[in-house]
């Protein structure tokens, strides 16, 4: 590989809603981005475990507190809102808009089939990635963003992190999603089932199915309920209804593991709901390619975000990002989920202290992987806030390069939520006018 080839102002390690919000920021401020993900297709859980379901962006009163990329994303969850439709989207189009937005971006380079498999440290300050796959070599940057789900970049940096609640390190539950079509909704009592209303009356017409399979001893899934939400088109359906326990991100036998009892579970789910007369000639069209596993590593940084601080609708000096999502709590022993929401006004801020992992000068934090509590995480782990939190630290990572700093802790917080909201992003707080690069 050529070494000058191979030298970038920012280098951006996973390729989920996170790290290409990051990407996209930074490469907008006229920054040259590397954007290295290890899996073949740019995409990250959003598209290979969705859950169709676009989660909770708007606050009381049914305001956007999430927007700039996300609504790039998903447009007409801004534009044709309603409190009564389900809110979703289709995987393969969400797909389609990374693809385009990254390909639309002049500084920006894209490594997909590329692992991390060393990290270089020199007093505090990453010196320089080992690569291999389909890129393989060394790269370095002047900063580097951790955009992977499960904070790969910062362990192999050998930064500190928490696993799991605090009680015993257990993991919230893992699920695979699986996509229904066929669906004869006339013999549904809603059959719009992109409504609300039409979707909780479907999951109770499911549910005796469900209960028999438990009652015959049939399936292993811990779950109580069925949980399902429509495509877009309003034909199709996605289900979220499967629970695989003991499933630890940084012990890959427990996510093939988890896949395999993940694809059994929804065969059996599928088969019991077959005989509901709406799904007699029901077809499954795929079980999701990726497990979708709730919860990895989160990286201690400057502050750590807690429960306390969600239900408190806490605010912060130094906000870069913000979140109207629940706690939304998948047992990790199989019991209930725990769902409580946000009180009014429905959101809380995301500071720029928890993006920022102690140990590092040149590193922020980008996905889900930034400091919080288990509780906190369970909530700012949905797309809506990722995004934010990428778009925050791919925009501090760029001020840092432009402005010639020497430690992530320097960027003004004033700087990024004015640099935010140019870019059309929800901001709160004092913002600080700066000279933007043109070149």
């Amino acid at each position: 590989m050529d070494t000058a080839m191979n030298q970038f102002d920012i280098i951006v390690a996973g390729a989920g809603v996170g790290g290409i919000s990051a990407a996209l920021a930074a490469a907008r401020l006229k920054q040259k981005v590397l954007l290295i993900e290890q899996a073949d297709e740019v995409g990250g859980t959003g598209v290979f475990s969705s859950v169709s379901l676009i989660c909770q962006f708007r606050d009381s009163n049914g305001r956007p507190i999430n927007s700039g990329i996300h609504r790039e994303l998903f447009p007409t969850a801004y534009t044709h809102y309603s409190e009564q439709l389900v809110p979703t989207y289709d995987e393969k189009q969400l797909k389609e808009s990374y693809i385009n937005l990254l390909g639309a971006e002049p500084c920006l380079t894209v490594w997909t089939g590329s692992r991390i498999t060393q990290v270089e440290m020199h007093q505090n300050r990453i010196v320089q990635l080992h690569t291999s796959g389909k890129y393989t070599g060394i790269v370095s940057a002047k900063a580097y963003l951790d955009a992977t789900a499960d904070g790969n970049l910062s362990a192999l940096a050998g930064l500190s992190y928490h696993l799991g609640r605090e009680s015993d390190g257990k993991l919230q539950s893992a699920t695979a999603t699986f996509k229904v079509s066929g669906i004869d909704r006339m013999r549904l009592q809603q059959p719009d089932i992109r409504q609300w209303s039409a979707i909780h009356s479907l999951r109770k017409e499911l549910l005796p199915y469900y209960e028999s399979l438990k009652k015959e001893g049939a399936t292993s899934n811990p779950r109580t309920g069925v949980t399902c939400f429509p495509y877009p088109d309003g034909e199709a359906l996605l289900f979220n209804s499967t629970s695989v326990l003991d499933v630890d991100p940084t012990r890959p036998e427990t996510v093939e593991r988890g896949m395999e009892e993940g694809k059994k579970q929804a065969k059996e789910l599928f088969e019991a709901i077959c005989h509901h007369p709406a799904f007699r000639n029901a077809r499954l069209d795929y079980v999701a390619p990726k497990l979708g596993v709730r919860e990895g590593r989160r990286i201690i940084g400057e502050y750590e975000l807690t429960a306390d601080d969600c239900l408190g609708a806490r605010t912060f000096e130094d906000m870069v990002a913000a979140c109207a999502y629940s706690l939304d709590i998948h047992d990790p022993e199989g019991g209930k989920t725990r769902l409580e929401p946000i009180p009014s006004p429905g959101y809380y801020h995301i500071p720029y202290r928890s993006l920022i992992p102690k140990g590092a000068t040149n590193l922020l934090l980008s996905s889900r992987c930034i400091s919080g509590s288990h509780e906190a995480h369970s909530s700012y782990r949905i797309m809506a806030s990722v995004s934010a939190i990428g778009e925050a630290a791919g925009t501090a990572a760029a001020l840092f390069v432009f402005q010639g700093l020497e430690d992530v802790r320097q960027v003004n917080s004033a700087h990024i939520r004015f640099i935010l909201q140019l870019r059309g992003q929800f901001v709160e707080g004092k913002v600080e006018r700066l000279s933007l690069p043109t070149a």
